[in-house]
């Protein structure tokens, strides 16, 4: 199911006021042992990281109000196993579930926004599924913060960042960036400006990479 664009309201001449849908994208991996939260082990088993992951999925993988959802997912021949994953909710609203495309995450990511802004999707946001506490209310406000020119990062405590907001585009934002470094979110930023863009920041929040982090959220819930 494709949608694209929704009218809102009647401008002064009369006309039909038209602004474009946003699109929510959960970025996910199929949780198979061996290729997800790896820095959790040890003490967890491959197994057991894997577990959690799918844990985190049903957890965190929700419809948007007055957004369409969407997950897309790697590798794409495991879609079905991650479908599994996923939370009746995010079924019953219709959510989409889509394969990645491109050798690396950055490439994926510009192939996700380009494709849905050419489906008529503004703004794009995409957020991680490895901060299981991140509210909705910081999407919905990315969706608000996004506009023409501007970039919307949410950063994460490890020097990353948990969501990123487009209203359009931006080849080569990404490009030659180190998708696992813990300067990512510094080096974003660079590269937002070095291209002339607005960057809007979110406050930081945390996500699970390592067995420290996950005790740190485990602490946080006491």
């Amino acid at each position: 199911m494709t949608r694209q664009t929704e009218s809102s309201g009647r401008g002064s001449d009369g006309s039909d006021i038209v602004r474009a849908e946003p699109a929510v994208v959960y970025f996910a991996k199929a949780p198979v042992p061996g290729t997800v939260k790896t820095r959790l082990c040890p003490p967890l088993t491959p197994e057991e990281a894997a577990a959690l992951y799918g844990a985190f999925l049903h957890q965190v993988v929700q419809p948007i109000p007055g957004a369409r959802t969407l997950v897309y997912g790697w590798p794409r021949e495991r879609l079905e196993l991650l479908a599994a994953h996923l939370p009746e909710s995010f079924r019953a609203a219709q959510g989409e579930l889509r394969g990645q495309h491109g050798p690396d995450l950055w490439q994926r990511m510009e192939h996700c926004i380009e494709e849905l802004c050419a489906e008529g999707n503004r703004p794009v946001v995409i957020r991680n599924t490895d901060s299981p506490e991140l509210e909705v209310e910081l999407v919905l406000r990315a969706i608000g913060e996004c506009g023409e020119g501007r970039l919307v990062l949410g950063p994460d405590s490890g020097g990353g960042y948990y969501l990123l907001g487009l209203n359009e585009p931006c080849p080569g934002l990404f490009t030659g960036l180190d998708e696992g470094a813990t300067t990512v979110f510094a080096a974003t930023v660079r590269r937002a400006a070095e291209m002339g863009l607005d960057v809007v920041t979110l406050p930081e929040r945390g996500d699970v990479d390592t067995f420290e982090d996950l005790l740190e959220m485990w602490r946080g819930r006491d």
